[in-house]
Formats: structure tokens, C-alpha cells, sequence
């Protein structure tokens, strides 16, 4: 397995292993649904890879993309302990089914790290799957009662 950041070659794959965490973590989609949720995010993330705030990495087994995550800054004003409010948002973590248990997660969650950690943010937050809580909390994060969200619908 090897990890490396992401380029133009793998965004058909970061496209399918998001909708695929998508549909594990509850998206019912249908066929037409999947295909434009592919779409979607092919463009979007060929629109993100040369961001500065933005990197993504891949898990390679024999040369074939098995897991995915993602690591965004998040500038925000400076508060106590973070002079220069720089923070980051860890998301689309997963592995492949039948990639599973052989340490993905943990090393691409080690590279995402070291990087907002290189780019000077002082706090990483995260929304963690029941299954990926035992992976973050290994490497010291902790749950949050202070979070609230607020989604509006899709427009028709």
C-alpha cells in the first residue's frame, strides 16, 4: 500500500468512494441520482486539487485507488490559543470494503495531519462514522457537545 496526495488521475476515483461512503452512511440513490452525484463531484474535486487550502490523498494497493481522505483549512479569526485562527475540517474518510484492516485510514488520517499541522492549523474537527471513532480517538481526538449544524434542503 503507499499513500500520496492526490492528482488528476485519481478524481474518478475520489468521486466514486465519496458517493460510496454517501450510500453507507444512509444516501438512498437512484441510478440517475448516483450517475449526477458522480458528475458532481468528478467536477468539484478537478476544481479543488491545486487549491492551497485544500489536499486530498489516496491509499494505492497494486496501483489501484482503495481509500480516499480529505483535509480543508479552515481560516477563522484569531481566538485563545490560536493567534493566527487557522483550523481544519478532516473529511471524506473511507476505505474500500475489500480494503479494509490493512491500515489505510490510519495512514492517510497520518499524512492529512502532519499536513494542517505543517500549514500551521491549531485545531482539526471532524463528523466521525461510529466505526471511524475508535480510529480518531487512537490519535487523540475527542467528542464535542459544542457543535450545531443547520442544513436547508436541496433546492428542486
Amino acid at each position: 500500500m503507499q499513500i500520496v496526495p492526490a492528482t488528476a488521475d485519481h478524481v474518478a476515483a475520489l468521486a466514486r468512494l465519496r458517493v460510496a461512503l454517501l450510500e453507507e452512511t444512509g444516501a438512498a440513490l437512484d441510478a440517475a441520482e448516483r450517475a449526477a452525484l458522480l458528475r458532481d463531484n468528478e467536477a468539484f474535486y478537478a476544481g479543488r486539487l491545486a487549491a492551497p487550502d485544500w489536499r486530498s490523498w489516496v491509499a494505492l494497493f497494486e496501483g489501484e485507488v482503495g481509500a480516499v481522505g480529505t483535509m480543508a483549512l479552515w481560516p477563522r479569526p484569531p481566538y485563545p490559543g490560536n493567534p493566527a485562527g487557522l483550523d481544519a475540517y478532516l473529511l471524506n474518510m473511507y476505505t474500500a470494503p475489500v480494503r479494509r484492516g490493512r491500515g489505510a485510514a490510519t495512514a492517510i488520517l497520518g499524512a492529512a495531519l502532519d499536513w494542517a499541522r505543517g500549514q500551521g492549523a491549531r485545531k482539526v474537527v471532524l463528523h466521525a462514522t461510529d466505526d471511524g471513532r475508535r480510529l480518531y480517538a487512537r490519535h487523540g481526538f475527542v467528542a464535542s457537545a459544542q457543535y450545531m449544524e443547520l442544513a436547508w434542503p436541496a433546492p428542486a
